[in-house]
């Protein structure tokens, strides 16, 4: 019987196979770019999604294959049971920040736009996918300019990114329902293609 818990093994596994590849995403890039396929309307088979976190690894072992799906399960679970974390909470470097946010706006470009742009979707539904969106990609941002507008502002950037992090937990909460809720709004989905 296959294992989908993920388990510190599991990242044991994939953080050192990503560190003998350059073409695979990091980690924390992977966790966001799965957050989002999972909440968004399209759905993406497994061999696409391995495609883009591996840099396509024809060769990938299938332990680093089960690894990586054990990761989509946990998240899956996390996500559509509300009790989604975003991996980045807490104490923690601003790169691992950056990297989630990153792999986050890779994941939603494919249903962003067409939602955002819609002309079914009500004005409060666009600015709520927009805002929720936006606060989710926020630290996609460089630390450098994340360091500059604290500094323009004079406030603190450990407690304004603190802050920042705190509200982008907030939306993770909710952004799968929004997006399906959105989605269906548009016209562009149905819930036979998945919802």
């Amino acid at each position: 019987m296959l294992e989908f818990n993920f388990t510190p093994q599991h990242r044991q596994q994939l953080n050192e196979y990503i560190a003998l590849r350059d073409s695979a995403m990091p980690l924390s890039a992977v966790q966001g770019y799965l957050f989002a396929l999972i909440c968004g309307p399209d759905a993406t088979e497994v061999e696409q999604w391995l495609a883009q976190v591996s840099g396509n690894d024809l060769a990938m072992d299938e332990t680093i294959v089960f690894s990586y799906m054990a990761l989509h399960h946990q998240i899956s679970e996390q996500v559509f049971s509300g009790c989604y974390q975003l991996p980045c909470s807490g104490e923690v470097d601003y790169g691992d920040r950056h990297l989630w946010s990153v792999g986050f706006v890779h994941g939603t470009s494919s249903y962003f736009e067409p939602l955002l742009t819609s002309n079914k979707v009500s004005s409060e539904f666009k600015e709520a996918l927009q805002m929720a969106t936006e606060q989710l990609a926020f630290f996609s941002l460089e630390h450098e300019q994340v360091a500059a507008y604290c500094a323009s502002h004079d406030c603190d950037e450990a407690l304004f990114v603190h802050q920042q992090g705190e509200l982008a937990q907030e939306f993770a909460q909710g952004y799968a329902q929004l997006i399906e809720t959105v989605a269906l709004e548009s016209g562009l989905y149905d819930e036979e293609e998945g919802f």
